[in-house]
This record gives C-alpha cells, sequence and structure tokens, in this order.
C-alpha cells in the first residue's frame, strides 16, 4: 500500500509535466503554421511600391506573388482599381492574364502594365492589385506621386554658348545632350537660324552631318554645332535656337554669335574690262565701279590716280536722282554691300604719242583700301593722218613736176 501511494503521489507531478510538454510543443509549432494560414497564404509585393509618374507614361511594374498555404494554386489576379484616365492590365510573359500558377512554397512574377494619361495634374494616385484562390488571399497597393515638372527631364547645353568674330568666320560650339529618362530616347535636332546662315550638327566622334540621335537611359551625348554666317551679314549680335525633341520631351538652348566689323571694297569697272582708249590733249571717261564687300558702311573713300606727269585726271558721281555722291574725289559713305559709280574723267597731255600707256586708280579711307591698274591707249586723231598724207603727195606731186620740167635738159 505504502508503494501505491508512493506511485500516485509521484505521477501527479509527472502528468503535470507532460501535459505542459505537449502544450508548449503545440503552441511553438502549432501555433505557427495556424498564423501562416491566418494570413491567407498568398502574398503580394513589388520592390517599388512607390514611384514617380509623368503625363503620358508607359510603365512596367514588376509584381511578386508568393503561395504559403501548404498546397499548389490556381490564383486569380485582376487590377481592383485604377485612377480617372489610367489604363492597366495584368501581364504574364507576352500575354495578358488573368490566373496565375503558384506552387506551395514557391512564387510567381507578373507585371502591371500601366499607361498613364496625357493629362495629369500633380498630386498622389493609387492602384489596388488583387489575388485569391479559395480562402486565401492578398491585396497590394501602389502609390504612384505626379510631379508638376517632368521627373525624367533631360538638359541640352553648350560649355561656351557665346563666341565672337568677322562675318568669314566658321564657327563652332560643343553641345551636350543627356537622357535623364528612364529607356533610351531617340532625339531629332533642329536649329533656328537667321535667314542665310548655315548650322550643321555633327557627332563628337565623326564628322558625318546628322539630324537625329539616340541616348540610353542616363546617358550623355557630345555634339558639334557648325555655324556659318552668309559673307554679307552685318555685323550685330545674332541668335540661333536649337533643339532637340524625342516622343517624351523638348529640349531646347541658344547660342549666340557677335559678328564684328570686316572691312572690304573692291575697285573695278561695270563690265570688269581694265583698259580703255584715249586721244592727246582731249577728255576720255571711264566708269569706276567702288563695290563694299564688307559688312561696315565705308564713309570718306578717297579716289586718288597714278598717271603719266603731264595727264589730268577728275571725278564726279551722281546718285539716281542726280544728286552729287561726292566732293572733288572723296565719296561721303558706301553702305555695306551696295556699289557707287564714279567718272573718271583722264586727259592725256597734248604732245602724248600713240601708245599704250598705265594708269592706277586707287580707293581708300582709314579702314581699307584697293587698287586697279588700267591699260590706256592713246590714238593720234584722223584729221592729223589726212594731213600727213596729203603732205606727203604733195612733196611727191612736187619732186614729179621738177623731173618732167628740168629731167629733159
Amino acid at each position: 500500500m505504502k508503494r501505491k501511494g508512493l506511485y500516485h503521489q509521484a505521477s501527479g507531478p509527472v502528468s503535470i509535466i507532460a501535459a505542459f510538454l505537449v502544450a508548449f510543443f503545440v503552441l511553438i509549432f502549432g501555433g505557427t503554421r495556424m498564423t501562416a494560414f491566418a494570413a491567407g497564404g498568398l502574398y503580394l509585393s513589388t520592390e517599388y511600391p512607390g514611384i514617380a509618374i509623368s503625363a503620358g507614361d508607359s510603365l512596367n511594374i514588376s509584381i511578386k506573388l508568393k503561395n504559403t498555404s501548404g498546397t499548389d494554386l490556381d490564383s486569380d489576379m485582376s487590377v481592383l482599381s485604377l485612377p480617372e484616365g489610367f489604363e492597366g492590365y495584368i501581364q504574364g510573359g507576352n500575354y495578358q492574364v488573368s490566373r496565375v500558377y503558384v506552387e506551395n512554397g514557391g512564387e510567381a512574377e507578373v507585371s502591371l502594365h500601366l499607361t498613364v494619361p496625357e493629362e495629369l495634374s500633380e498630386g498622389s494616385y493609387s492602384v489596388l492589385i488583387g489575388a485569391s484562390a479559395g480562402a486565401a488571399s492578398d491585396e497590394l497597393e501602389l502609390k504612384l506621386d505626379a510631379a508638376e515638372e517632368h521627373g525624367g527631364l533631360g538638359s541640352f547645353t553648350s560649355e561656351y554658348p557665346s563666341q565672337e568674330g568677322s562675318s568669314d568666320t566658321s564657327f563652332s560650339f560643343s553641345t551636350t545632350l543627356i537622357n535623364n529618362g528612364l529607356t533610351t530616347r531617340s532625339y531629332s535636332l533642329s536649329a533656328n537660324a537667321p535667314s542665310g546662315w548655315t548650322v550643321r550638327f555633327t557627332p563628337s566622334s565623326g564628322s558625318t552631318q546628322i539630324a537625329g540621335i539616340d541616348v540610353e537611359s542616363g546617358a550623355s551625348e557630345a555634339i558639334n554645332v557648325s555655324v556659318t554666317p552668309p559673307g554679307t551679314v552685318e555685323a550685330g549680335e545674332y541668335t540661333i535656337g536649337l533643339s532637340a525633341v524625342s516622343a517624351e520631351e523638348k529640349l531646347e538652348t541658344e547660342l549666340k554669335v557677335v559678328i564684328t566689323g570686316t572691312y572690304a571694297l573692291e575697285l573695278s569697272t561695270p563690265t570688269g574690262l581694265l583698259s580703255f582708249d584715249a586721244h592727246a590733249g582731249e577728255t576720255s571717261d571711264v566708269t569706276l565701279t567702288l563695290t563694299n564687300t564688307g559688312n561696315v558702311d565705308l564713309n570718306d573713300v578717297t579716289i586718288n590716280s597714278s598717271a603719266p606727269s603731264d595727264w589730268t585726271v577728275s571725278y564726279d558721281s551722281e546718285g539716281e536722282e542726280g544728286e552729287a555722291q561726292m566732293e572733288e574725289n572723296v565719296i561721303s559713305s558706301i553702305p555695306a554691300g551696295s556699289t557707287v559709280e564714279v567718272t573718271a574723267h583722264v586727259k592725256p597731255g597734248s604732245d602724248a604719242i600713240t601708245g599704250d600707256y598705265a594708269a592706277t586708280f586707287t580707293a581708300s579711307n582709314d579702314d581699307v583700301s584697293d587698287s586697279a591698274e588700267f591699260r590706256v591707249s592713246v590714238k593720234t586723231k584722223t584729221i592729223w593722218g589726212f594731213v600727213a598724207v596729203v603732205l606727203i603727195a604733195v612733196v611727191f606731186a612736187g619732186v614729179g613736176y621738177v623731173f618732167r620740167k628740168y629731167g629733159r635738159r
């Protein structure tokens, strides 16, 4: 009986301990499994649940679906809600899908294809994705933030956007085009320049003229821009606008060219012929052309000549309405790009003999000069030739008379 009492006395604590251990293991292991089922067994997730968007964006957002239900599942998936104007669907591989197979303990990856409307106000938007298979289900909310300015805006800049030179200078600018977008962008290049100017785009690594260029996401491209003004351009400051336009954005920059004064003068004749005829002791006229081929007006242009010492030269010039354009041998002004005609009155000396002579005309002011050498053919007047013939005839006639009269004696 004593043993029996001892047995019953000992079995009480043992039973209590055993019951405690069973309850502990059930609580630890059994409780964990129950918590997994209580969470639904399906889990939706994405690496970037909050992203910035811009009007017109087309996005593909990766979505993961994990199965911890304890069995393989065919899960229904759909876009539960979209902001007004947005469009979206679930894509798996190359297909639009509505059900996704997920093995127990595994996960499947799909994409949310989302199109943002072209007109979009600043603010926050949300998209709700759902997955369900029987009692197991989950939902995922994506936050979309639309800023007032385009988050992926690139840039188009020049290192030295302002240059100076004469009208015959070909200006070269180094520009950089940066794509801050999420994808490669194709930009078309164009220029808005004054009439007569030439603008060429070439890549920094070559000399081929281009009209467009592809720039990868987050990358930049160096572009050389050659600007050539027309030869008759006037002095002053000129602006050339450059544009790089893609489907997503329009990037613009400005170049400035300062044209300095170019002085140039050309002396010639209307026909380009540098010769004329003259007679001794008489005035002959020759028309000279003075052309201002620079881009700055030429003031106080003086005309001078170099001729034989006994020759005289004078000048005059008249405008379209007969108004004198010069005083003595000075032209008050020749506008840039224009031509003034001057008549030179050339009088060889009275004792000049028949032959060719050289006469040089020079036009100049404080900034520029030009000259032209003319060949002047001096001729004897016809009457003196006639007199000479008559005199010779008289002489021969006289000699003949003498021979006839006295030759027989």
